[in-house]
């Protein structure tokens, strides 16, 4: 079997699992996470940042600077942390390259992980990035 056929995300990109799709592009793919935070994934099953070209890394930050502005507008948080784990010892769960997009706010406050949140997360991210 190859990567893609037990891969989490593949199977988001393709459709077989359902997911609050955000964003997408020919190179990348952007959903929230469980955690109700946006994830950019690359389209192609790429494991690591090891195996990603320039090109790809370039698809990837360019869709990250497109989310992060439209959660400053959609979220409003006073800040927001990129963060990407690569390979078992760094923290990587799941072998599909990934990039979270954390809202943060001074209080100390985070996104609420129940559906309601999450859908609301979604709706006010997708009418930033329709602006």
């Amino acid at each position: 079997m190859s990567d893609t056929a037990n891969c989490l995300f593949c199977a988001i990109i393709s459709g077989k699992i359902p997911a609050r799709i955000l964003d997408q592009n020919a190179e990348v793919v952007v959903f929230l996470s469980l955690e109700n935070h946006p994830l950019v994934v690359t389209r192609r099953h790429i494991a690591d940042v090891f195996a990603m070209s320039a090109e790809q890394g370039a698809a990837v930050m360019n869709e990250a600077i497109k989310i992060a502005k439209a959660m400053r507008i959609g979220l409003a948080p006073d800040g927001i942390y990129l963060g990407q784990a690569n390979g078992e010892a760094a923290g990587q769960e799941v072998s599909h390259y990934h990039l979270h997009l954390y809202p943060r706010w001074k209080d100390g406050r985070l996104p609420g992980t129940d559906e309601a949140a999450k859908d609301a997360t979604f709706e006010a991210l997708k009418k930033a990035l329709a602006k």
